[in-house]
């Protein structure tokens, strides 16, 4: 495979781009001395070293020495790297091009040799690949893409991605499909029922849970949910809705404030924690039992994985 790399391409003597830039002289004004030849037309009168052509090859570096046109060095087309063979082509009496060819194995990016299946050191999602030699190629390896929340990290479309670290109550990103954290009873201990392992993320996610409120005979049924250790940096809101099987009647915030007809909402700020205490009546009056909806949500902050919130569930 033949690769340009730079050098003149036509031109003419003079021109930057074409014989005068990395011309060799071969032989100074000394080397003719005595020499009787007739002197060439094109050297009459010209400085020494003056360009000249005294074979037709653009790839020898001819001169006029004392009026003479004489064979110089070879053009300039060594690119300097071990890993490429360089050759001259002449286009004219006193032009050329330089062409290179990597060897087999290789590959030549950014004026560096790099061995075949070597990684890029400044992306690991591209490497050598020796049949495509003049530039980085990118691969579908493994890799890290220095998150410490992504699992099963690797290249995909030259970036390194990796799949989240979801906690054990996911999905659960809408209200229909709220985690179900079970039921507890108007007669329970409110502070008995809850976790703390739970995590907003990743970015735009919001979690959604559910549990039965059972009015038992006797008992006042008051579903409660407290939202609390929220980390720091981030703010969280808290919101808890009542969901009768026979429709609502009333529903009261006692903490919280009221978001339409059967939520109520906990929205301090920054990591305060949040708190939501109901009052509610159901259509049937004689039985309040209720599924309770808790939606967390972050205003504000990170998403971690390792940024984990409470929770405490129940009635009281």
């Amino acid at each position: 495979m033949i690769i340009a790399w730079g050098c003149a391409d036509g031109g003419s003597p003079g021109d930057a781009g074409g014989r005068l830039d990395g011309f060799v002289a071969d032989g100074g004004a000394d080397a003719f001395a005595g020499d009787s030849g007739p002197p060439d037309e094109e050297c009459i009168g010209a400085t020494e070293g003056t360009p000249c052509d005294a074979d037709g090859d653009g790839c020898t570096m001819d001169l006029c020495r004392r009026e003479r046109c004489v064979l110089g060095g070879a053009a300039a087309c060594d690119d300097g790297l071990g890993c490429t063979t360089d050759t001259c082509r002449s286009t004219g009496p006193m032009t050329f091009t330089c062409s290179s060819m990597v060897a087999a194995g290789s590959c030549a990016i950014g004026g560096v040799c790099v061995a075949d299946g070597m990684t890029n050191p400044a992306d690991e999602c591209q490497s050598c690949d020796a049949s495509r030699p003049q530039e980085w190629t990118t691969n579908t390896g493994t890799c890290d893409d220095g998150d410490a929340c992504t699992v099963g990290d690797s290249c995909a479309s030259g970036t390194c991605t990796g799949t989240p670290m979801l906690d054990r109550y996911e999905a659960n990103d809408s209200r229909a499909s709220a985690h179900d954290l079970g039921g507890v009873s108007d007669r329970d201990t409110f502070g008995e029922e809850s976790f703390n392992d739970a995590a907003i993320y990743p970015e735009g996610d919001e979690d959604w849970y559910r549990y039965f409120d059972d009015d038992d005979i006797g008992g006042s049924i008051y579903p409660q949910v407290y939202l609390q250790n929220i980390p720091s940096g981030s703010n969280y809101d808290l919101c808890v809705t009542v969901s009768c099987a026979d429709g609502l009647d009333s529903l009261t915030c006692e903490m919280g404030t009221k978001v339409g007809a059967d939520t109520c909402c906990s929205r301090n700020g920054g990591n305060a924690d949040e708190r939501v205490r109901i009052d509610h009546s159901c259509d049937t009056f004689t039985d309040d039992s209720a599924t309770i909806f808790v939606h967390v949500t972050k205003v504000s902050g990170p998403a971690s994985c390792g940024t984990q919130y409470e929770i405490i569930w129940g009635d009281g």
